[in-house]
């Protein structure tokens, strides 16, 4: 979607499912999910990685 296209056209992947009406909806959210992070932006890249955990271990607690 973001490059443009207007619509998502499948068939094989919901019609020869076992549950053809749930992975429609799969789909679906899958597109939704996509825009809502495209919508909610990238992170600022960075030159070099960081590490966000904490650097105790938890397993000695």
């Amino acid at each position: 979607m973001q490059y443009g296209a207007d619509a998502v056209l499948l068939n094989s992947a919901v019609s020869k499912a076992n549950d053809p009406v749930k992975m429609a909806e799969a789909m679906k959210l899958a597109i939704q999910a996509g825009r809502l992070g495209f919508e909610a932006g990238r992170i600022p890249a960075q030159k070099y990685a960081s590490a966000s955990s904490p650097q105790e271990s938890w397993a000695k607690k």
